[in-house]
């Protein structure tokens, strides 16, 4: 075979081999494009929304545990139960609160009482307005009045005994549920009630936008 048949041979061989190739690089690409369709129907990818929601299936803010943990007594952190909470109050993004999270893990009786839990706040003591959540999802045993009853009064105690004692307890109506109220010598007001679904809700705040009062009139 001459020279110029050995090279003609040679580039039919090559432009096959490329046409090989891009007809190669086409069919996979027309696969990944089928594969991205089906991910956006099934996973129901759609455009971006402008404005938040109000209400997340997440916490808002930096997540500690994503999934939840589990502390040394059984009770386990479920940033989840959150997500039945608005995302802010009074404008004031609400966020959790894994140093008061980390706490809970080290008390051995909240395992017995609650099958999740999770905190969150806004601000700190030492500004003007500041919130401290804590919501929780009882156990089937600790859904009776007697319970509740005992929480309130022990959270409360707790939360004012940063602040001289407790100064006075009612109930009160507020966003058409009834809510435990508990105000502080020092100031601060405690604010406990009862969610569907057995979730406990109580915090403690104090500043003149009662983020706590604010945060019931926000609850649906």
């Amino acid at each position: 075979m001459s020279s110029e048949s050995r090279g003609a041979v040679s580039t039919a061989a090559h432009r096959a081999t490329t046409a090989q190739r891009a007809a190669t690089a086409q069919r996979a690409a027309t696969v990944l494009l089928a594969l991205a369709v089906v991910c956006v129907a099934a996973c129901g990818v759609g455009p971006a929304t402008p404005a938040p929601p109000r209400y997340t299936a997440v916490p808002i803010g930096a997540t500690a545990w994503p999934s939840g943990t589990v502390g040394r007594y059984g009770l386990r952190i479920d940033p989840s139960l959150l997500g039945r909470l608005p995302a802010s109050v009074g404008a004031l993004p609400l966020k959790e609160d894994a140093a008061s999270e980390s706490g809970a893990l080290d008390n051995a009786d909240l395992p017995g009482s609650f099958d999740g839990y999770a905190a969150a706040s806004i601000g700190m003591i030492s500004g003007t307005d500041w919130l401290y959540v804590v919501i929780g999802r009882r156990k089937p045993d600790k859904l009776d009045a007697d319970f509740y009853t005992a929480w309130v009064e022990q959270y409360a105690t707790g939360a004012c005994s940063q602040a001289n004692g407790v100064a006075s307890s009612d109930q009160q109506t507020i966003n058409e549920k009834t809510v435990d109220v508990s105000t502080c010598n020092g100031g601060p007001v405690v604010y406990t009630l009862s969610l569907e679904d057995g979730l406990l809700l109580s915090m403690w705040g104090m500043g003149p936008r009662d983020l706590g009062r604010k945060l019931i009139e926000s609850l649906r």
